[in-house]
Order: structure tokens, then sequence, then C-alpha cells
């Protein structure tokens, strides 16, 4: 018996920032259904490009009254000490200008009605007068307390996408104010939104995402030796590795623990060490470098097909130095830095699929203290040199979990990664953004999660997230399922890694088996999801032109060929894969 077989491709359209959908005041009226069923990702194209005119308010404007301000400011009203004013371009577009302002949330407002349970997601086009500066979309309620939903950079002479996003936990009436703590600009907005989704249509977004970035349509053709339809030949799939990197955090117990091994690798294909890289673990006295328990861990995760990203090199939290290294003279301070570096990188050199080279520097900044305000560009310069191949990624925390932490928001962590990029010698450097994603306990803001992802997305990076907890509480499981659902569903994230474990482990924030290995709530979360993923084994007949059809998942399969009358069978091997619209499988076997 001969097989003959070959896969074609068809590659996917881009998307470009003139595919905005917009609906006006009449379609909103009447397709208020089809308004609310979709999320607009496509907005994550426009938000890199600073545009001569605004694009349309997106969703209509939602339940913003006067969102393009085509009856001039009406339903908007002036906060503090500034003023508001029509602005008309010379095209004749309306927009909304605020001068005289005193005070950083001097702006307009309008007041709308949150409903608890509700998914909001907003965005506004802004510009300044002159300079640069940054404008954030604050909520205020009726007891005076400020919800930081979104920022985005505003610059003069052109139009850039303000974008953000909460879930509602109270019924209440909020206030949409603006501020900008530099007082001396005049803002211009245009083309204001705020669109609510309920929790249904929310995870039906989710759901339709997974369907068209996480599967690709699979067409089987069979054919007998003469070029006939094999009519009624089976065909057997299974998914035999998945292609989505979904992986967890690993600590150095599990060197000792063979339940902890098998619990790990029967589950997980990647990994983070949690400590075992740093430097404070590898140099704890100066020129003293061990590297054992790394090595052996390195081992373990080789012999069980574990991909390994590198945390870290370098930590910019003075506190997370070895101690040796905390009172080092600026001079002395470089030179062992750059030992460290070249140490680390060079020993797991192309054995790693990427390194966090400067990790937190939004929130901490020793090295740019003692070295200077290049101090993070100039590492990734040196990583990058040493190994061109490997993905570096700036890791960060905050910046999709907390929308109230203004140090590391999506906007600023863009700027920061732009300029690591555009630093002298990094042109060509592989970079990738980490969301390290520790939750506190309670409910997640999902909404604010998914604006951050849209903005950082648009740098057009691949996207982790890299520590991935929540904090325990009765519900601790359901909203760590609703992290990973969300991430899992945006088209930007390209792989996550949970911070967890089984209880011998150590992992007391997130725990996913006991003492005994019996799998916890949580624990059972990520088993699920896991399952769920992936398309399993999947049972397929021939029609009568020997064609049958199936979206699968991305990944590596394996399948079976068998037809019942002539009692022929045979198998293949193939992958499917990322940014392809179809894959079409051609059979032809001989009985």
């Amino acid at each position: 018996m001969q097989k003959r077989y070959h896969l074609v491709y068809s590659s996917k359209k881009k998307l470009s920032c003139n595919g905005w959908r917009f609906c006006s005041a009449s379609q909103k009226e009447e397709n208020q259904i089809l308004i609310t069923a979709y999320y607009d990702f496509s907005t994550e194209i426009c938000i890199n490009q600073c545009l001569a005119a605004p694009k349309r308010a997106q969703y209509g404007g939602g339940i913003i009254v006067n969102p393009e301000f085509n009856e001039g400011t009406k339903g908007w009203t002036g906060t503090g000490e500034g003023t508001i004013r029509e602005g008309v371009s010379e095209d004749g577009n309306r927009f909304i200008v605020v001068q005289n302002r005193t005070d950083p949330l001097d702006s307009f407002s309008q007041t709308v009605q949150l409903e608890k349970g509700n998914f909001y997601t907003f965005s506004a086009w802004i510009q300044v007068r002159k300079g640069s500066v940054t404008v954030a979309v604050l909520f205020k309620t009726s007891d005076g307390k400020l919800m930081h939903v979104g920022e985005s950079l505003a610059k003069q002479g052109c139009w850039s996408l303000l974008k953000g996003g909460m879930v509602a936990k109270f019924s209440s009436l909020v206030e949409i104010l603006l501020e900008s703590k530099n007082i001396g600009v005049d803002i211009w907005v245009d083309n204001i939104s705020l669109q609510p989704f309920t929790a249904k249509q929310w995870r039906s977004h989710q759901e339709k995402s997974i369907d068209k970035v996480r599967k690709t349509k699979v067409k089987f053709h069979v054919t007998h030796a003469n070029k006939t339809a094999a009519d009624g030949a089976v065909i057997s799939i299974e998914q035999t590795m998945s292609g989505f990197p979904f992986g967890c955090g690993m600590n150095h117990k599990i060197l000792t623990s063979t339940c902890y091994q098998e619990w790990f690798a029967s589950r997980f294909k990647v990994t983070s060490f949690t400590n075992e890289m740093k430097w404070y673990s590898t140099e704890k006295r100066q020129g003293e470098e061990n590297y054992t328990i790394a090595d052996a861990m390195v081992k373990f995760a080789k012999q069980n097909g574990i991909s390994i990203r590198g945390h870290n090199i370098l930590w910019d939290n003075p506190e997370m130095q070895p101690k040796w290294v905390k009172d080092l003279p600026p001079e002395e301070l470089a030179k062992a830095a750059t030992r460290r570096l070249n140490s680390v990188v060079s020993r797991y050199a192309g054995q790693l699929i990427g390194w966090d080279v400067m990790n937190e520097n939004l929130h901490f900044n020793f090295f740019e203290d003692k070295l200077g305000e290049n101090a993070s560009s100039l590492f990734y310069s040196m990583a990058y040199h040493l190994e061109s191949n490997t993905t570096l990624f700036m890791n960060e925390y905050n910046t999709i979990e907390y929308s109230r932490d203004r140090a590391p928001t999506p906007s600023k962590y863009k700027t920061k990664l732009e300029e690591i990029l555009s630093f002298t010698g990094n042109a060509g450097l592989k970079a990738a953004i980490g969301l390290e994603g520790h939750f506190s306990a309670g409910q997640p803001d999902i909404a604010y999660m998914r604006s951050s992802l849209d903005i950082l997305g648009a740098m057009r990076l691949p996207i982790w997230l890299t520590e991935v907890d929540i904090g325990k509480g009765p519900k601790q499981a359901q909203y760590l399922e609703d992290i990973l659902r969300e991430a899992f569903s945006h088209p930007a994230v390209e792989g996550i890694i949970i911070f967890g474990g089984p209880e011998i482990s150590g992992f007391d924030v997130m725990t996913l088996a006991d003492a005994e290995f019996v799998t916890t709530p949580v624990g059972e979360v990520v088993d699920k999801l896991i399952i769920e993923w992936k398309s399993g084994t999947i049972q397929l007949r021939a029609d009568a032109r020997g064609w049958s059809e199936v979206s699968l998942f991305h990944g590596d399969y394996e399948a079976k060929i068998y037809h019942p009358l002539t009692n022929s069978s045979s198998s293949i091997r193939f992958k499917v894969t990322k940014g392809t619209e179809h894959i079409t499988v051609f059979l032809q076997s001989d009985a």
C-alpha cells in the first residue's frame, strides 16, 4: 500500500486601520443587538497611528450622548476652572476643546449610568494644541471616588486613540472625566464611545475570537489509487501537541519529588523557573557562581520536552540584588552586571525560548540610577548581540491587572519598550511583551485587561502572560478561569505561564494540588482548560466526493485513514499553524 499527501496553505488577509468598523446613529437604533454582539478588535490596528483626522465613534458612541459633537457641546459640561468650546477643523469636523485649565482634572464631563456586572469599553480620539502629554480617562462616582479607566499619549497636530475599559462592580451614575497633569495645554477630544456588554456577550466575544485566532479549518480529500473518491473513508484525528504555549512556573523542589515531576510533565510543555536563574541565586558571593540547581532543572525540562523562558538576567528592583551588589560604585556595578549577563546568557545559549532581560524596569530603576538612563537599553543590546535569535522580553506587573497603578500603564510600557528598541544597535532585536499577571483577590477587571492587551497588541510583538496567579478567595477558581479565558482569546497573546503548583512546590498563592496530589478547585480549572484548548480525538467520514472538513486548534496532529470496504488504512502526521485560513490535506492510498 502506498500513500501520498500534501498540505495547501492559504494566507490570511491583514487588517488595516481603514477597516475600522462603526455605525451611524440611525444604524445604532435599528441594529442595537448587532452592535452589542461583537467586540471590535480592529481598533488595536489604529492605536499606534496618529491620524490627520479621527475615526468615527466606535459602536456609534454606545451610551454617550452627542459622541461626535455634531450638536456642539450638547450633553457635555465643563469641570473645575476649565472651559469648553466647540472646535471645527478645516474640513468641517466638529470636536470639543478644553482650555484655561488650572488643575489636572479640569476637563469636561458627561454623566452616564453604569449597571453592575456589565463590561464597558471606552474609546476617544485626542489631540493637544502643543507638545505631547499623557491624557487619562477617569470615572468619578457620586461619593468622589476616581476610577482610572485608561490613558494614552496625546500629540500635537494629529489624533491619537485613547482606549480603556472597566467591569462595573456596582450600579451607579458616574461622571466621565479626562485628566492631564500638564495643565498648560489645551486638550482636543472627538468621537467618544462608551459601550456596555453583558457577561454573556463578553463570553461570546471570547469564544468567537478563540475560533478565529486559535483554530484553522482543515479539509481532507481522500481518493483511491485510480483517483476516484474514497466515499465513506474514516479519518481519525488526534492532536499530539498543542500549538499554544500554556505552561507553569517551576522551582527547585521538583528535583527531589518524583510525584511533582510526574504531575508537571503530564500537563505542561513550557515553564519559567521562579528564582533559580536569578542573579541572587547563582552568585550569592561575588565571584562565586553556582549554577548547580538551575542546570539540574534545565536537564529535567529538556528530558521531558519542556521549553524554558529564562527568568531573569537582571532585576531593576534594588531589594532584589545580591547583597554584595547593592553598594557597588557605578564602575564596579557596570563590570559586575556585564559579567553576570555574559555568564548566564552564554551558559544557556540555544537552550531557552526567551529571556527577561531587565525585570520590572517601569516600577524600579536601580540600574538607571547607578549607570544612567539608558541602562536597560544597553543591557538589552548586550543580550541581543550575545544571542541574536533569542526572544528578549520586557517583563512587568500591574500593566493588565491593576488600573490604579499608574507606573506601568500600557501607554508607559509601550513608550519604554520603544525606547529600548530604538537604542543604537538594537535594530533587529527580537522583542516580546511580558505581562506578569499577579491579580489580587477579588473580581479581576477583565475589561481593563482587554483594553490593555489591545494597546500593547498594536505593537505587533508577541505578548506572553508570564506569572499568572490570583489571590486566595471564595471565587479564586472562577476568577482564574476568567483571566485565562480572556488571555487565550486575545489575538495578540502568544503564550501563558501560570505561577502555581502542588502543595509540595510551595506556591502559596495558587495551589493546584494538595499534599496527596489531589487536584484543588483551582487545579481543576487548569486541567479543564488544558483539555478544552486542544482538539482531542476526532473522527470524520469522507463524503461521496471524498471530502471532509473540521476546525482544529493549532498544533501537531496524527491522522489515521481507514476504508471499511477495501480494508485499507494509512496514517499521516501534519501541523496546523497560525497565520493560515485553511489547510487542505490530499490523501491517496492503494489497497
